[in-house]
C-alpha cells in the first residue's frame, strides 16, 4: 500500500483538477445510452425467447396435426383397399353367375330374353350404387357407406346366384319329367 500511497501522493495535482465544462452531462448522456442499450438488449432478448417459443408451439402442433394426418390417412387407406377387394371379388363372382345364366339360356333353360330383362334390372341397382359412390367420395372414412357398398355387392350376387339356382332347378325338373316320360 505503501506504493499506492506514494503515487497518489506524487500526482495529487492531477486529482485535484476540476473536470472540463459539460464533463457531467456527457457523462450522464453515455450513462443514459448504456441503460438504453441495456433496455434494448433485455428486450431482444425477450423477444427472442418469445420467438423461440412460439416456434416450439406451432412445431408441436404440426406434429400432432400431421400425426392424426397420417393415422387417417392410414384408415383411410386400408378401408378403400377392403373395399377394393370386396369390390373384385364380388364383381368376378357376379360376372361369373352372369356367364352361367347365358350360358343356361344357351342351353334352353330360361331364355335370352328373360337374361336381358335380369340384365336391365341389374342396370337399374347399378345407378342406385352410383349414389352410393358420390357418398363414399364425400366421406371415404364412413363405415356405412363402406358397408351399404358391400351390402349392394353382396345383393346383387345373392339374386344372380337365386336366378341360377332356380334355373338350375328348372333343369333338373325337365330332365326327370323327360325320363318318367320315356318309361
Amino acid at each position: 500500500m505503501d506504493l499506492l500511497d506514494k503515487i497518489i501522493n506524487d500526482h495529487r495535482a492531477e486529482f485535484d483538477e476540476e473536470p472540463s465544462e459539460g464533463h457531467l452531462e456527457r457523462f450522464d448522456a453515455k450513462l443514459s445510452k448504456l441503460n438504453k442499450k441495456q433496455v434494448g438488449l433485455h428486450q431482444s432478448l425477450f423477444l427472442k425467447i418469445a420467438a423461440v417459443v412460439i416456434i416450439i408451439l406451432i412445431s408441436g402442433d404440426l406434429v400432432v396435426h400431421f400425426r392424426k394426418s397420417g393415422l387417417q390417412l392410414q384408415e383411410t387407406q386400408v378401408l378403400k383397399s377392403d373395399l377394393g377387394e370386396a369390390t373384385f371379388y364380388y364383381t368376378g363372382k357376379i360376372n361369373t353367375g352372369i356367364r352361367d345364366l347365358e350360358k343356361m339360356a344357351g342351353e334352353g333353360i330360361g331364355s335370352k330374353k328373360e337374361i336381358v330383362q335380369i340384365k336391365q334390372e341389374l342396370s337399374e341397382m347399378d345407378s342406385l350404387f352410383v349414389n352410393l359412390q358420390q357418398e363414399y367420395k364425400a366421406n371415404p372414412t364412413d363405415e356405412r357407406i363402406i358397408n351399404a357398398m358391400i351390402e349392394y355387392y353382396q345383393t346383387k350376387l345373392e339374386i344372380v346366384n337365386t336366378i341360377k339356382t332356380d334355373l338350375e332347378n328348372v333343369k333338373i325338373l325337365k330332365n326327370k319329367k323327360h325320363e318318367n316320360t320315356e318309361m
